[in-house]
């Protein structure tokens, strides 16, 4: 009966963990919401790669969050600049000029967000070891990776 009790628990944990993976997976918006779910992924994740303080995860989720925020309140142009580019994909012919210029307006979005928070990052560097740098490092050299935007 006790070996029954622990595997249900051990069963209970493993579906709780994969429930949190595929709601994070759905990506960082949930609905009209920041996905909380996705952040937690995010900051659990440089955790492990990390080994931050809870200092550190504080710092990085507060990060994470405000620049998920940011990119919440850019979907109404970034859906219209994906529009602009079905646009222009279903005509006979692309015109190349008119996508890159679609495209360097969805870069500047992004980099929007981006300068917004370097501050922030340059911050959060400051309060990092030498061994945390140096995975850091490894975190962003192994990015990718492994598909579109796998870190491990």
């Amino acid at each position: 009966m006790r070996k029954m009790l622990i595997i249900g628990v051990l069963v209970g944990v493993v579906m709780l963990g994969a429930c949190t993976r595929y709601a994070a997976m759905k990506g960082p918006f949930d609905g009209n919401e920041v996905n909380t779910a996705f952040v937690e992924y995010v900051v659990d994740n440089a955790q492990d790669r990390l080994d931050l303080t809870d200092e550190q995860r504080d710092q990085f989720r507060v990060m994470v969050e405000e620049m998920a925020a940011r990119a919440l309140e850019q979907r109404p142009e970034v859906a219209a600049l994906r529009e602009k580019m079905a646009e222009e994909v279903r005509k006979p012919r692309l015109d190349m000029d008119t996508m890159e210029a679609l495209m360097r307006e969805r870069m500047q979005l992004f980099r929007i967000i981006v300068e917004e928070e370097k501050d922030e990052f340059v911050a959060f560097h400051a309060t990092l070891t030498d061994e945390q740098k140096g995975a850091l490092a490894q975190l962003i050299l192994d990015h990718g990776k492994k598909g579109w935007h796998g870190s491990h």
